[in-house]
């Protein structure tokens, strides 16, 4: 399966890029992807570990099925006060 996978804001400068394809096995997960974008890439492995995913707008936990075509965002907490 295919899955888009868009950064935003300081992630996106952080990373030099604001989206990529991603070829998965069916029925793999937010860690899969997460574990395939960070595979010898530290500089990803620190700031995705910050992140929240959200698939195709909604947040997702990490175990949570990847559909295919599925659009996966991830952005950083926010706090408010």
């Amino acid at each position: 399966m295919q899955v888009t996978v868009k950064y935003q804001g300081i992630i996106a400068d952080m990373l030099e890029r604001k989206s990529e394809q991603i070829i998965l096995p069916d029925g793999a997960t937010i860690d899969d992807l997460f574990a395939k974008l960070t595979d010898r890439d530290e500089l990803a492995q620190t700031i995705l570990k910050q992140t929240r995913a959200f698939i195709d707008g909604k947040q997702a936990d990490r175990a949570a099925p990847l559909p295919d075509g599925a659009e996966v965002i991830f952005m950083r907490p926010i706090a408010g006060g």
